[in-house]
Formats: structure tokens, C-alpha cells, sequence
């Protein structure tokens, strides 16, 4: 038996021209026994607020004296995309889930991903949060081959199986032959407290899964597994009417259902409707009744209902 214990770190990244430091906060908690090392992100899109408030809650929630193993968090991994939320970092346009494993001499971006990608590691599993952005809430993970314990236990309704984005955090650890999973929960400012709270339920039972934390892991609800994902953009700015909102996550409509429409402020024109593609549409990512859109936002996430298929089949 070894000393539990929590420290924070800082990773320095480099310095800005106005002489502040940028680093990375790095809390790492571990246990009073050997075990594996689990990995989490937060804040890759700095848009994505919801998803740094999981793994601070993550962090609060887990017990060192009852773990095996070690948890390591970063739960702001773009700060300057955080501070003005967006979800490039704007000081060289660059999305930081595109460009791993980054490049230490490169810009700033380049620059965290070659830290994020050296934090990695070592790492025996890793999770990386994500929500939607300030408009809009999503409610799915992802489950790639060889992951599966990550995805079933973490016990989103809605998975969507595909092969990880090239230049992203999940595939660096794919790619290294370890567990990896993206979460994809709330965001908007739409039933935040639901979505933090089954954020942190999910990686507890993940924990336990894996047995770093004691017990059994809770079984699932019944989980569709997508494998066909489309999202639907406004090609023209003004404000998305929506007819569908968070609270219909996860619901199937017909084909040919109006999700929502794009009215012109000024003139109170309709200039396009968004509408359901598939004869089963699943609603994966949505607007509350009003927003703002500029061309090409997140209007909404849809899934295949007719090409779904279960964890075990893929």
C-alpha cells in the first residue's frame, strides 16, 4: 500500500508578446495502489464550457484512498480559445483537435498539442470532453474499435462508431493501440446540471469498469450504436427557429420533418428550412426555440435510425 495523494502541476507552453505565461494545469490524483494510468481532457474547444466544468467535477468526485492507479486531468487544454470561447484558437486560426501530435517549435496551437500529446504518454486510457458550443446541445459519444469497455460503461443512450479525426487527441492513443473516448455532452447553457452530472456518473462507472475504483459498474441502458452522422448548416446567417429543442435529444422523427428555420432579423424572412434527411431521423445535437446562426454554424446532428446497430456487432 502506497500514500494517496493530489498534486497540481503547471506545464509551461510559452510566452505571448504582452509577457504572459501560458501553461496548462495538470491535476493528477493517485492512489493508494498500483493500477493504470487514466487520462482526461477538457477544453480542446474553448467554446466547449461545459466540458471543463466535467472534469473539474470528475476530479472533486474521485476518492484517492479508494483508487488503484493514477488519474491525470487537464481540464483546460486551450486557454486562450476558453478565454474568448471560441473553438479555434484565434491566434492562429488553427483547431487544436486537428494538428496532434503538434510540433513544439510551431505556433501556438502546434505548440499545446505537442504538450497534450507528451502528457499522453504512458497513458492506459484516455476519455476527451467535449460539448457543443454556445448556441447548441448534443447528447452522444463516440465508441471506436478496441474501446468498447469505455463507451458501454460510460452509458450514453446514443454512440456513434467512426474512425477517429485525423490530428486528434483520441486518435494519438488509438494510434498507440490504447482505449480512447470522446465524450459528447450538453453545451448551449441547456440542461447543464443533467449533463454534468451524467458526465461524472459516467466516468466513475468507466473507473470502476476498469477496476481502479471498487465495486461494479452499473450495466447500461439500451445503447444505439450509429453509424451514419450528418449535420445539417445554415448557408445563410439570421436566427434559427427551432421546432426541436434539447429536450428532444435522442427522439427519431419522420424524414422530412422541419427542424428548424432560418429567419432573417431584419426583414423576418424565412431563408431556409433544415429537415430531417433520414426516413428515421434521430436528433443527436439541437437548438433551443431561438438562436443566432451565421452561415455554416451547427444547426443540428442527425443520426441514421434505420443503420443503427449494437456495441457487440461492431
Amino acid at each position: 500500500m502506497g500514500t494517496a495523494s493530489r498534486t497540481l502541476d503547471h506545464k509551461h507552453i510559452t510566452t505571448m508578446p504582452t509577457g504572459a505565461d501560458i501553461s496548462l494545469a495538470i491535476h493528477t490524483i493517485t492512489g493508494s495502489e498500483p493500477g493504470p494510468r487514466f487520462l482526461i481532457f477538457g477544453g480542446i474547444h474553448g467554446d466547449e464550457a461545459t466540458a471543463v466544468e466535467a472534469v473539474r467535477r470528475i476530479v472533486e468526485a474521485v476518492d484517492e484512498n479508494e483508487l488503484k492507479g493514477t488519474l491525470v486531468a487537464v481540464p483546460v487544454s486551450n486557454p486562450y480559445a476558453y478565454e474568448s470561447m471560441t473553438r479555434h484558437t484565434t491566434q492562429d486560426g488553427l483547431n487544436l483537435n486537428r494538428i496532434f501530435p503538434g510540433d513544439a517549435a510551431g505556433s501556438l496551437t502546434e505548440q499545446l498539442a505537442a504538450a497534450l500529446a507528451e502528457i499522453q504518454e504512458g497513458a492506459d486510457y484516455f476519455i476527451d470532453f467535449h460539448s457543443s458550443g454556445l448556441y447548441s446541445t448534443v447528447d452522444y459519444a463516440y465508441v471506436h474499435s478496441g474501446a468498447e469497455i469505455l463507451a458501454r460503461n460510460y452509458g450514453t443512450s446514443l454512440l456513434y462508431h467512426h474512425d477517429p479525426y485525423t490530428g486528434s487527441s483520441a486518435e494519438m492513443m488509438l494510434s498507440a493501440g490504447k482505449p480512447a473516448m470522446v465524450s459528447e455532452l450538453g453545451g448551449g447553457g441547456q440542461l447543464t446540471t443533467d449533463f454534468l452530472d451524467r458526465s461524472v456518473a459516467g466516468t466513475l462507472n468507466v473507473l470502476r469498469a476498469v477496476d481502479m475504483l471498487p465495486g461494479d459498474p452499473v450495466d447500461p441502458p439500451e445503447q444505439k450504436v450509429m453509424t451514419k452522422l450528418v449535420t445539417l448548416r445554415p448557408t445563410t446567417g439570421g436566427a434559427v427557429i427551432s421546432e426541436y429543442g434539447p429536450e428532444t435529444l435522442g427522439s427519431v422523427v419522420p424524414g422530412g420533418t422541419v427542424l428548424g428555420r432560418v429567419v432573417n432579423p431584419h426583414t423576418f424572412e424565412v431563408m431556409e428550412e433544415l429537415v430531417a434527411p433520414f426516413d428515421e431521423t434521430i436528433i443527436v445535437l439541437t437548438r433551443e426555440q431561438y438562436t443566432r446562426c451565421a452561415p455554416g454554424d451547427y444547426g443540428f446532428m442527425v443520426g441514421n435510425n434505420g443503420s443503427v446497430t449494437t456495441v457487440d456487432a461492431i
